[in-house]
């Protein structure tokens, strides 16, 4: 039988990421336009914001997929601590060895 790991560290630095890829995905079209001073040259601040407006459907498609995944990780977090925390408290409160030997 094999041993199931989680990583909790992992999941709750994803869960972390995430929220961070969203926010900075979310905030791309007003951060274009807070920076469009340091572009300097107007043909790269206009291609930026080509970019930038060129990626604005996408964004409203991808942001909720963005969200759904972190809720999904969040929900496989707690879901995995639960069960840790369950099969804990399990052996917590089974009788010992010993005391199972004498009642046979």
């Amino acid at each position: 039988m094999s041993d199931l790991r989680v990583d909790y560290y992992r999941l709750e630095n994803s869960v972390r990421d995430l929220g961070t890829i969203k926010s900075e995905f979310d905030d791309l079209e007003a951060r274009r336009r807070r920076n469009e001073e340091i572009w300097g040259h107007g043909g790269v601040r206009d291609a930026m914001g080509e970019v930038a407006s060129n990626w604005t459907e996408s964004r409203k498609k991808l942001s909720p997929r963005i969200h759904g995944i972190g809720e999904k990780l969040e929900t496989v977090l707690s879901t995995f601590r639960k069960t840790d925390a369950d099969l804990a408290k399990s052996f917590d409160e089974a009788p010992d060895a010993a005391q199972q030997r004498g009642a046979l």
